[in-house]
């Protein structure tokens, strides 16, 4: 089986990219409870498909790139 962990340096070059410097304002843009981003952002969690769809459309993701931030393989996950 496969593991794959959201790649957290990508988003985070994109909320840079886009002037965004905190959770609370990627929270306000993308409609994701902070905590969870916080948590996703850290790599504690593993974001849901209905968090994934905010923070693609509020963070203006082209779709495949998306694929490669979202589904970026695990290699240390066994």
């Amino acid at each position: 089986m496969r593991n794959y962990k959201a790649d957290t340096v990508a988003i985070r070059k994109i909320m840079a990219d886009k002037g965004i410097t905190t959770v609370v304002e990627l929270s306000k843009i993308s409609g994701v409870n902070r905590n969870t981003l916080g948590k996703v952002l850290d790599g504690t969690i593993q974001p849901s498909s209905d968090v994934m769809d905010k923070l693609v459309k509020g963070l203006d993701i082209e779709p495949q790139d998306a694929g490669l931030i979202f589904f970026k393989l695990d290699l240390r996950g066994a």
